[in-house]
């Protein structure tokens, strides 16, 4: 069971892979979207990044998708739902990042509630995570709007950040 393609009412997501180099690329090189992501990548970072998220697919069936505008195909950006470890501990991460133009317009919402849907209905995970810098209110407010609830702050990437957490409502854990 893979979702390589995805589609909100705006929005069609692409499983990631090489032929999207150079969008990877370029998201990556973009000093405004990278800002929130700890900076800017070098080529060399770029592929490592887009190799973990490729791997990502293969051991989980689930990874970042890259997303168009359903009526012109242009790139808006990328989400996904991905695992990781964050403070010792193994998340499933709903994981999102729209080009400049796009900010602004529902589409990280309209997103990240499709994904928490394939997250919950498809893999039934207890829980995911959302993290991002605590000075990026603009993905707070995502994440609020979606309906993850704040957990704690944390230092990911030796940087402060925020952790916020969305429960699965249908999953019940055995005591």
């Amino acid at each position: 069971m893979q979702f390589e393609l995805i589609e909100t009412d705006r929005l069609k997501g692409k499983k990631i892979c090489d032929k999207h180099w150079e969008l990877w690329l370029n998201m990556g090189s973009n000093s405004e979207v990278m800002a929130t992501l700890g900076g800017t990548w070098n080529q060399e970072k770029a592929r490592d990044k887009m190799k973990w998220n490729c791997e990502q697919w293969e051991t989980y069936r689930h990874g970042l998708w890259m997303l168009f505008d359903k009526e012109n195909e242009v790139f808006v950006g990328r989400a996904g739902i991905r695992q990781i470890i964050l403070n010792d501990n193994k998340e499933v991460e709903l994981a999102y990042a729209l080009m400049p133009d796009f900010w602004g317009r529902g589409l990280a919402v309209e997103i990240g509630e499709n994904l928490l849907s394939i997250a919950f209905d498809k893999f039934c995970y207890s829980s995911i995570v959302a993290c991002t810098l605590m000075t990026n209110k603009r993905s707070e407010k995502v994440m609020q709007k979606i309906g993850f609830t704040f957990e704690k702050n944390i230092i990911h990437a030796k940087v402060p950040h925020v952790l916020y957490r969305y429960q699965n409502p249908n999953h019940h854990s055995i005591l």
